[in-house]
């Protein structure tokens, strides 16, 4: 007599639709312990206090005139609206090529 072990795993990844570098219109759930760009961020944008875990909401979309970034959640009732171009090079770069699971597309 055998003894049969059977595993199911759902993991479920925010991770989804494509490429998530290609993405133009995404949420990233931050938190400044796992990486120095979401420090660099809040250095950018002037947020003081700093915070260790925060939302923001991308919207690089090609036919968005004015991109912009969300500090906060689209579904707060007072998130903090800044130009894209606020942030540097790099913070920017950073944000598109980040391809971890707190990060969601929106589109």
């Amino acid at each position: 007599m055998g003894i049969t072990i059977i595993s199911c795993s759902s993991s479920k990844s925010k991770v989804k639709g494509g490429s998530a570098k290609s993405w133009t219109y995404f949420r990233i759930y931050a938190d400044a312990d796992d990486d120095p760009i979401f420090v660099k961020l809040q250095d950018n944008l002037n947020i003081d206090p700093k915070m260790e875990r925060y939302t923001i909401v991308i919207d690089i979309r090609k036919d968005n005139l004015a991109p912009y970034i969300i500090f906060g959640d689209i579904e707060e009732s007072s998130p903090k609206t800044f130009p894209w171009s606020r942030l540097s090079k790099d913070v920017q770069d950073g944000l598109i090529n980040w391809s971890r699971d707190n990060k969601e597309r929106l589109d």
